[in-house]
């Protein structure tokens, strides 16, 4: 009995370790951690943490046979269905082992985005680009803008447009960045239908002093934390007990639709008559 609670005490704590190498992309490490905690014994949750670090690794053949493992454990494990049409998209385009010329992806620790009111955001992308690019993204990575007039692109490391922020605050950003501010951004969240991005403010101009980047709604913390805190580990550590579906979770952890997730209405607020002159 003894040396059963002593094996199931090193696996509780790779299981731990596995967690936090995940959430600070170290997904090398990652990828050892699970495989030692499968040399102790199978289950679904190892298999997905597996597939996720493959994944952002690049190494898409070698992922599919993970969430397969998954599967093989658990046929109605939503978060390896999902994973496995997601990598099947790619697998069909050729790329087995990552994108052939594609630039090294810079990450960001998400916990960077665990909120400052008026300072932090998340949004779904709109008009997003279907294609390799946008199947090969992973958590964390570091996206670029390109303003065009009122329109903010959101770019990937290699020029390449994955979608567009949604107008209202595209316009309001556009105007932000004109007068000198800057942001960081970064992928939350992505799936065959959904790109969601964190943006942060990282430097205000003197002449914006006056500006919120994020009024109201779209500066509350405790949404935005919940909501990092989900998105950050969702395809590794989902309870496969659990029957909700895609629609149910992202309520419960991202918030209602889509105009409490951007606080369209305080951003159409604080525009005021100096927004109202651009329109002219």
């Amino acid at each position: 009995m003894a040396k059963q609670d002593e094996k199931m005490r090193i696996r509780r704590r790779l299981q731990e370790k596995a967690v936090e190498l995940a959430a600070t992309n170290r997904w090398e490490e990652a990828v050892e951690t699970n495989r030692q905690i499968l040399a102790t014994g199978e289950d679904p949750d190892t298999y997905n943490r597996l597939g996720k670090a493959l994944m952002e690794l690049g190494q898409y053949a070698e992922a599919h046979d993970a969430y397969q493992q998954t599967l093989r454990l658990n046929p109605t494990n939503t978060i390896a269905r999902k994973n496995l049409a997601r990598l099947d998209a790619l697998i069909a385009r050729g790329f087995e082992s990552g994108q052939a010329n594609r630039k090294a992806r810079q990450q960001v620790d998400l916990r960077m985005f665990i909120t400052e009111t008026g300072r932090t955001a998340i949004t779904t992308l709109i008009d997003l680009q279907r294609g390799p690019a946008v199947d090969a993204l992973i958590t964390g990575e570091k996206m670029e803008f390109r303003v065009e007039g009122r329109t903010v692109y959101v770019i990937d490391a290699d020029g390449n447009t994955i979608g567009r922020l949604e107008p209202k605050l595209g316009q309001r950003l556009a105007e932000l960045i004109s007068g000198g501010n800057r942001y960081l951004a970064a992928i939350a969240q992505t799936d065959p239908r959904t790109v969601r991005l964190l943006i942060r403010e990282t430097y205000q101009d003197p002449s914006q002093r006056n500006r919120i980047s994020f009024p109201g709604k779209l500066g509350e913390g405790a949404t935005y934390v919940s909501g990092l805190r989900y998105e950050e580990y969702e395809d590794a550590i989902e309870d496969d007990d659990s029957t909700d579906d895609d629609s149910t979770i992202e309520e419960e952890f991202i918030g209602g639709d889509e105009e409490e997730e951007l606080g369209l209405e305080e951003i159409d607020q604080d525009m005021g008559d100096e927004d109202e002159n651009l329109e002219e």
